[in-house]
């Protein structure tokens, strides 16, 4: 029988800060959370470390991003590699070449999720007719988040300016002839208030729950629709 804490003290020492989170709530079990990028280092750590068996590997699509649960029996143990990956890039390694009996089951994932296994020896489908359309993947989801289409404009327009509103031409004109600054005073004016409330959306998760991509600026999904 291997220790649970011990499959953790050795994972972690091999991907070190390519583990987000590791844990075991309960005796027998063990979470990995870890970057896409060391799936393949962790399942070799694992298997030539431990007599390793693999259970099977599932997905959950979670709207945005599809997350991969490759389940091992190690020493009386299940250890889970948890890794997440967006559907922007919904590719993940395969590990067919180190446990071929991923084979299966991971040319099942790719035809019910759409998920692409690099590198995959035998990607042809298992399940799914050669000619099945991409989008009508059985278990893939709409590529959003649970929030109303017409809420989807404002939102992006508020996390990117500050604003879910643009002042036109006219107005402009209207408050110059006025006497007033072109523009009143809103957060998009301000560098300052504009980073500062930013991050506050991105610190609070509204712009995680939304589907918000800080970097791009914009929905990591189509605004008019999925």
């Amino acid at each position: 029988m291997v220790n649970e804490q011990e499959i953790i003290k050795d994972m972690k020492q091999t991907l070190a800060n390519d583990v987000f989170e590791a844990e075991s709530p309960k005796k027998h079990r063990v979470f990995l959370r870890i970057r896409p990028e060391a799936l393949r280092k962790a399942v070799k750590t694992l298997t030539q470390k431990y007599e390793t068996r693999l259970i099977t590997v599932s997905a959950v699509d979670h709207g945005l991003d599809l997350e991969f649960l490759h389940h091992f029996h190690v020493g009386g143990n299940v250890v889970t590699f948890r890794t997440v990956k967006p559907k922007e890039d919904n590719t993940i390694d395969s590990i067919v070449d180190i446990v071929p009996a991923a084979n299966f089951i991971e040319r099942e994932i790719s035809d019910l999720f759409g998920a692409k296994f690099t590198n995959h020896h035998q990607p042809q489908p298992l399940i799914l007719p050669a000619n099945w359309p991409n989008d009508k993947r059985p278990l893939r989801e709409p590529h959003g988040v649970d929030l109303p289409s017409q809420a989807k404009a404002s939102a992006e327009a508020l996390i990117s300016s500050g604003c879910v509103f643009s002042v036109s031409s006219f107005i402009e004109k209207k408050r110059v002839e006025a006497g007033l600054p072109r523009t009143p005073p809103l957060t998009f004016t301000d560098e300052k208030a504009m980073k500062e409330f930013q991050s506050l959306m991105e610190e609070s998760g509204f712009a995680e729950k939304v589907g918000y991509d800080m970097e791009k600026k914009r929905l990591r999904y189509k605004v008019g629709g999925e």
